[in-house]
């Protein structure tokens, strides 16, 4: 196994303004003003779908390459037992899965995703005929049957996606391990994990606690053609890891157009933009005016240790409260990822997924 990327950037706290002109983070934003520029606007509805059979399921579903996948809540006992049901983006229902790790007594799913070639690759943790209770990943053909797993020890996987060469990374966590403590993981069907980065002890942090600590639940981790993208909840950061050279880049997220709220969804289009939808309904409580919902392209440039959320034009705050009075027709609710270059949201007044694009917005860098 090789560790990778242990390097944190360190900020100074921010008590007080003076401290702040002092610290890293204001030096570099001084050096590297904010980008003044919108992201570009959000453009009406392109096509919208409802989903009847997803949206009153027991768990949020995962939307990935333009399907939506609904999994099962309850352990499973039995391989021949569907628990993974796939519906287009016509909303009809194409696919269902039976995940089931070799060796498996149960099965739980915590996480769904689709690979390149139409198959579902899930993760979670199962029970074995000795008892215990390890991680796992497992990916099915097109027919939903399961033709590869591997399991990941004292390693849940949380989030997971595929990469171009066909490998799976996840965001999760050891649950006991205090020695192998990274949250980025990435494997191999064949041979196991590859990759690991970011320990557990550089993304903890204070949170309705008196000490620091850290749950992958709240973060996301998303891959793209060139780079996965990792949004950190606990220490509002932004990182990516290249897909060629395995680099890690971390990056403070400037908090302050976003009003210090938590995101709620990451997508990466195939173009490489990034975008996250951020609320004050974080994983982990409220962290503003009840109701807020914004979209934000995060922006990143060579040198700079802060990363700048761009505000998307005809999203920013206009969720306003769940009142109907305050409600506007069309306002973002949540972002549910990328389908190529655009994007697949929840809007408020509207089917449970609608795609749109950004219009007149700067050139990917």
């Amino acid at each position: 196994m090789k560790r990778l990327g242990n390097k944190l950037f360190l900020f100074g706290p921010a008590a007080l303004f003076g401290l702040l002109l002092c610290s890293p983070a204001a030096q570099a934003q001084s050096q590297h003003p904010k980008p003044a520029a919108e992201a570009g606007r959000i453009s009406d509805t392109l096509r919208s779908e409802s989903y009847p059979e997803v949206i009153y399921g027991q768990v949020m579903p995962d939307f990935d390459r333009g399907y939506m996948i609904q999994h099962e809540f309850e352990v499973i006992h039995s391989p021949q037992q569907p628990m993974v049901a796939v519906y287009d983006a016509n909303g009809k229902r194409v696919g269902e899965g039976r995940i089931w790790p070799q060796g498996a007594r149960s099965v739980r799913i915590i996480r769904t995703a689709m690979t390149r070639d139409r198959g579902i690759l899930a993760g979670g943790w199962a029970i074995l005929q000795n008892g215990t209770t390890p991680g796992y990943l497992a990916k099915t053909d097109r027919q939903g049957n399961t033709i590869e797993s591997v399991y990941t020890g004292d390693f849940k996987p949380e989030q997971i996606c595929e990469a171009p060469d066909e490998t799976v990374w996840s965001l999760g966590r050891a649950l006991h391990s205090t020695t192998d403590t990274e949250v980025v993981r990435q494997y191999s069907f064949e041979k196991g994990l590859l990759h690991s980065f970011l320990p557990e002890e550089t993304v903890r942090s204070i949170q309705n606690s008196d000490r620091p600590w850290f749950s992958p639940f709240g973060s996301f981790l998303r891959c793209g053609n060139e780079k996965v993208s990792i949004y950190l909840e606990f220490t509002d950061e932004y990182a990516e890891i290249s897909n060629s050279s395995f680099a890690l880049t971390r990056w403070k997220i400037d908090q302050s157009a976003a009003q210090q709220r938590k995101a709620n969804g990451l997508a990466v289009t195939d173009d490489g933009r990034v975008y996250a939808s951020f609320s004050v309904h974080g994983a982990h409580g409220v962290s503003g005016p009840y109701g807020l919902t914004s979209l934000y392209q995060v922006k990143t440039e060579p040198g700079n240790p802060v990363a700048h959320l761009l505000p998307v034009g005809g999203t920013v705050d206009f969720y306003g409260t769940w009142t109907e009075g305050d409600r506007r027709p069309g306002a973002l609710v949540w972002l549910w990822g990328a389908d190529g270059n655009q994007l697949v949201v929840w809007r408020a007044d509207e089917p449970y997924a609608s795609w749109v694009s950004v219009e007149n917005r700067p050139t990917a860098e």
